[in-house]
C-alpha cells in the first residue's frame, strides 16, 4: 500500500504540473534543462524503460513471485515522470514535442496503476497486457518524439539514445 501511494503522490504531482501547451506560449528559460541535464534524463529515461521492458517480457515466466519483482520496476517506472519534468522544460518545442509531453502526462499513470495492481496479486496476465497496450500505443512512440527533439534542442544528437527500445510485444499489438 506504501507503494502505492507513493505511486499516487508522484503521479499527481505530474498531472498538477504546468502543461506544456502553457509553458511553450511563454517559456521560462531560467527553467531550461542544461545539455547535460537532458543528457541525464534520456540515459536514466532509458533505463527506466529497459528496466520494464526486462520485467515485462519475463513477467511470470522467471520468477515464482511476481509481485517482488513488480515492486522492484515500480522503483524504476516511478522516475520516469522526473525524467519527463526535467525535458518538459525545454523551450522553443514543437507541437509533436508538445502533444508527446501532453501525452505522457495523461496516460502514464496507467502504467503504474497495472504495475500496482501486480503487487497486490492481482491478475498478472492481464495487468502486463493493459502495460503493453498503453505503453505500445503511446508512451514509447512520444518518447521517441520528445528524446530525439530534446537532443536536436540541446544538440546532444550522437551522445545519447533518441530512438526507444520496444519489447517483442509491441510488434503484437493493434494501436
Amino acid at each position: 500500500m506504501k507503494s502505492f501511494a507513493v505511486t499516487a503522490v508522484l503521479f499527481t504531482a505530474v498531472l498538477a504540473a504546468p502543461s506544456m501547451l502553457k509553458r511553450q506560449a511563454g517559456c521560462d528559460q531560467t527553467q531550461q534543462p542544461s545539455a547535460d541535464q537532458a543528457a541525464d534524463a534520456i540515459r536514466d529515461w532509458l533505463q527506466d524503460v529497459n528496466t520494464v521492458n526486462t520485467f515485462l517480457v519475463n513477467a511470470g515466466h522467471n520468477s515464482a513471485d511476481p509481485a517482488a519483482q513488480a515492486q522492484e520496476v515500480i522503483t524504476f517506472a516511478n522516475n520516469e515522470p522526473k525524467d519527463l519534468m526535467v525535458l518538459a522544460g525545454i523551450c522553443g518545442a514543437t507541437d509533436e514535442y508538445t502533444d508527446a509531453v501532453n501525452d505522457l502526462m495523461a496516460i502514464f499513470g496507467q502504467v503504474l496503476v497495472n504495475l500496482q495492481s501486480i503487487i497486490d496479486g492481482n491478475d498478472l496476465q492481464t495487468a502486463v497486457n493493459n502495460i503493453n497496450q498503453v505503453r505500445c500505443c503511446n508512451v514509447l512512440p512520444d518518447l521517441d518524439a520528445i528524446w530525439l527533439e530534446a537532443a536536436e534542442q540541446e544538440g546532444i544528437v550522437g551522445e545519447v539514445q533518441t530512438t526507444v527500445p520496444r519489447p517483442a510485444a509491441c510488434g503484437t499489438i493493434t494501436c
